[in-house]
């Protein structure tokens, strides 16, 4: 995933963001402004439901930044170079120069993008239940609420047990540990995640058969999950030079 803009260096690195972002950004604000907020926070301006939306839609983009500089700082306390950061419409990608040396080093780098966005979502339900006790409730508290789920789902979604998908890496890391071989672990890790992309998509066509439009995205996600996975098996005959990691 090649970037659009560029914004500058964490801990000196580059981090940029793919255009369809936008789209992203675009389409969370408007389930927020159109459904989300007015259902749960019924009586308030169009005005005050489209700012909130687009808010709240910029901090989970920056949630993702935060799920992705967690893989990249752990690979860089594992001297593993990281040569950029993009953020995408589906998520994000952390590329990196190679591999760490040992199985508990991958582990480690594959499992730190959940566990932030695990910390995420539990400092935002945390902080949810304080605003209101302290009867500051409303837009600020529902979208606090809604953070935290999307961050909490995030993690989850991220630890199913296919390439390229963080519990796919785990699951790489355990087979390279029970092999000795990072590219047969890859290799098998990549049918786990071709499988995963296709029920994926399949439970995209299901909601499309109930006409939820949502169905779109599961389809879509599903898509890119198996054409990756697909991809990085048939590199495991030879160790790539960069190892994405989502």
């Amino acid at each position: 995933m090649k970037e659009t803009f560029r914004f500058g260096r964490i801990a000196g690195i580059p981090i940029g963001t793919h255009w369809s972002v936008l789209g992203m950004v675009l389409i969370i604000s408007g389930s927020l402004a159109w459904t989300t907020l007015p259902y749960l926070v019924p009586g308030r301006s169009t005005t005050a439901y489209w700012i909130t939306g687009v808010l709240v839609a910029v901090v989970f983009v920056a949630s993702l930044l935060v799920h992705e500089l967690a893989h990249a700082l752990t690979a860089l306390r594992f001297r593993v170079p990281v040569q950029r950061i993009t953020l995408w419409m589906l998520g994000g990608v952390s590329v990196l120069d190679g591999d760490p040396q040992t199985p508990r080093g991958a582990f480690l780098i594959a499992a730190a993008g959940p566990a932030a966005s695990l910390g995420l979502g539990g400092l935002g339900l945390g902080t949810g239940l304080l605003l209101r006790a302290s009867d500051h409730g409303g837009l600020l508290q529902m979208s606090v609420v809604w953070l935290a789920v999307m961050n909490l789902a995030l993690c989850v979604f991220n630890l199913l047990p296919g390439v390229p998908l963080d519990g796919g890496r785990v699951l790489r890391a355990a087979l390279w540990h029970r092999y000795g071989d990072p590219d047969k672990a890859t290799a098998v890790a990549s049918v786990a995640g071709q499988a995963v992309g296709a029920l994926v998509a399949l439970g995209g066509v299901a909601e499309l058969i109930t006409k939820d439009p949502g169905g779109l995205w599961l389809l879509a996600v599903g898509y890119v999950i198996a054409l990756a996975a697909t991809t990085e098996g048939r590199q495991a005959r030879h160790r790539p030079a960069s190892t994405p990691t989502d």
